[in-house]
């Protein structure tokens, strides 16, 4: 990745942990804020709970049924982890569920709205849970809604759950011919001087519709760590396009590619370094890594960015 890029967002990040901005506690190497107190073993099974409690439903359902040993779906090997009460918590209330990813697991006050509870109950869902299992007798059931309606709290008096900023999920990268058909299906894309290209990639957040995603960068860079410069009137800056969203896109594996840009390679191409140096230089025999990246929301406001690398899977030649 061009550290002209990875130098720009890290400085920022550190610079918002640094004030403190943009979460509400601790951050861990996943981006996402500790929700347990300083005190809370997140590995701890306690001993006792109070009965309704999310400890006490962990010790008498889902240890029995979800997460309780090895083999269990959820007691470390898949997402959501459910091994303690804990990471069942973090890991559900206010979360995004996978398979409906604008949707969340838990929802607090609402059963209806919470994903684990249609899959619980098979409500239009790919597969009922637990998988492979008998389901849960009823009274479990409801002691489960009981306890989403009754707030979902971790403890009886503890505070509700923060509202996460959620991290945005890796965009796929993607290479058009000005036809419109997709070139990187099958290993190196070979291209030629004069040829116009359309970059694209996929966005997805929980919490920022496609639409109003806060920006989408492209880079193309050497193997050496330049960047081919892709808005000539922005000088140096112009090794980043930021794409458009385009409401018509074509599906990619699983998501719409709905930002882009235009890029015509001309017979020379400029190359940007990371102190800003810019060096002409002939577009065939170039090499090119694609760098995308997004960001959900401004930075200063808690905002978070994902980026997709592909090594060299870009050669120009006569």
């Amino acid at each position: 990745m061009s550290p002209r890029v990875l130098s720009s967002y890290v400085s920022a990040l550190l610079a918002l942990a640094a004030l403190g901005l943009g979460c509400e506690g601790p951050v861990d190497a996943g981006g996402q804020p500790e929700r347990q107190g300083a005190e809370d073993d997140p590995l701890a099974v306690p001993d006792t709970a109070a009965p309704g409690s999310l400890d006490h439903l962990h010790r008498e359902v889902i240890l029995r049924s979800c997460a309780g040993q090895p083999g269990l779906c959820h007691h470390g090997q898949f997402e959501p982890n459910l091994s303690t009460p804990a990471l069942t918590y973090a890991n559900l209330v206010l979360r995004p569920s996978l398979e409906k990813n604008k949707r969340a697991r838990v929802v607090p006050g609402d059963p209806a709205a919470s994903v684990l509870i249609d899959k619980l109950r098979d409500r239009d869902v790919i597969s009922r849970m637990p998988l492979g299992a008998e389901p849960l007798a009823e009274e479990d059931l409801v002691a489960i809604e009981a306890w989403i309606q009754e707030g979902a709290l971790r403890r009886p008096g503890d505070p509700p759950a923060p509202v996460l900023n959620n991290s945005p999920a890796k965009p796929e990268i993607a290479i058009f011919d000005a036809s419109g058909a997709r070139l990187d299906g099958a290993g190196q894309v070979v291209v030629h001087p004069g040829d116009t290209l359309t970059l694209r990639m996929s966005v997805q957040d929980f919490e920022t519709d496609d639409a109003d995603i806060y920006f989408a960068g492209f880079e193309l860079v050497t193997p050496d760590d330049l960047s081919l410069l892709l808005v000539p009137e922005s000088g140096a800056d112009g090794g980043t396009a930021y794409g458009e969203y385009d409401e018509d896109a074509p599906e990619g594996l699983g998501d719409k590619l709905n930002y882009r840009v235009n890029v015509t390679l001309g017979e020379t191409s400029v190359l940007v370094g990371g102190d800003g140096e810019m060096t002409e230089v002939p577009s065939a025999g170039l090499t090119l890594s694609p760098v995308f990246f997004y960001a959900d929301q401004p930075l200063e406001q808690g905002g978070m960015f994902a980026f997709s690398y592909q090594a060299e899977l870009l050669k120009v030649t006569r």
